[in-house]
């Protein structure tokens, strides 16, 4: 009897919670109980099977395939947008953009450094989705260097455009991305303008990427900051398979240049890795093997993409 009396003001309780709506305090007042009896009896009502709770999931949101690439590649966080079949790439930059925008905008915290890739289409469109913050972080900095021929500057204007939206300072990298040698990227780094951002680099707790694949997109192609065909194929031939911030790495995640042959200038793979929250963003299926590599470095602690492309990272 005692536990049929249990379960009768379990069950009245849980209706009155979850199917009049009424609040915890409410039904401690009307059934001359305290409320963290009452409290105690929802959560056994859940345990017990009296109440049972249902995600409904919509189709166009992915949580059982963004889960199994957590658990695959050990990462914090992967979060997949849908794109409609057939949609090009600009579709998909985008899609990946928006959500990366709700993404900054939600997880930001006060004091942070965000640091910020150049060259990104899909960076741009983030950007340009994002809304005015009130968190009040430290700074935006350039992670990669962006000046490009002919007084391209898209790059830094990207990376002020973010400073702006979240009412912080940027730090601007006055360089190229690729110097035409070590010895003039050694010059370059030790400048004090370029090297005063070069230090920063380890202090960012927040880093969103792109991930390149062995074709420079349009956008790196039109700032002139790419390697020319001698060059990626001879990093082809290391096995390179793609590059965060121009730094190129294996189908294990691993360099293929030493700092002694890297002649880019932005934050270095092992600073990406050590970065406490690195955010890539990245899709489209030729983009898998170079977003793969990257998982396996443990170069990520968050991937942001679209369906199809999460699909293929699932597949053996």
């Amino acid at each position: 009897m005692i536990r049929q009396n249990e379960i009768r003001l379990m069950v009245k309780i849980a209706n009155l919670y979850y199917s009049e709506g009424r609040k915890q305090a409410e039904i401690a007042a009307a059934l001359n109980l305290s409320q963290s009896f009452v409290s105690r009896m929802l959560n056994r009502s859940v345990r017990e099977g009296i109440v049972k709770i249902s995600v409904v999931q919509p189709d166009n949101v992915f949580p059982q395939l963004e889960r199994g690439i957590e658990q695959r590649y050990g990462i914090q966080q992967a979060i997949v947008v849908d794109v409609a079949d057939g949609e090009d790439g600009a579709q998909i930059r985008k899609a990946i953009g928006a959500a990366a925008a709700h993404y900054l905008e939600t997880r930001l915290r006060e004091g942070e450094l965000v640091g910020i890739s150049s060259w990104s289409s899909t960076i741009r469109a983030m950007v340009s989705e994002m809304h005015p913050l009130s968190v009040k972080v430290e700074g935006v900095i350039q992670l990669l260097g962006g000046v490009g021929v002919n007084g391209n500057v898209q790059a830094t204007i990207l990376t002020q455009d973010l400073a702006n939206r979240l009412n912080c300072r940027a730090w601007l990298l006055p360089a190229q991305s690729i110097e035409g040698s070590i010895v003039s990227r050694d010059l370059l780094a030790a400048s004090k303008d370029v090297s005063e951002v070069l230090s920063r680099f380890n202090h960012v707790t927040t880093a969103v990427v792109g991930i390149g694949d062995m074709e420079p997109s349009q956008l790196l192609r039109h700032s002139g900051n790419f390697y020319d065909k001698a060059m990626l194929s001879a990093l082809a031939e290391k096995g390179a398979v793609g590059d965060i911030c121009l730094h190129y790495y294996n189908a294990a995640g691993e360099p293929v240049l030493s700092s002694d042959e890297d002649p880019a200038i932005g934050m270095r793979l092992e600073q990406v890795k050590a970065c406490p929250h690195a955010i890539a963003l990245a899709g489209g299926r030729e983009k898998v093997a170079a977003i793969r590599a990257a998982l396996t470095g443990r170069y990520l602690n968050v991937l942001i993409t679209d369906f199809d492309t999460a699909r293929a990272l699932m597949d053996e």
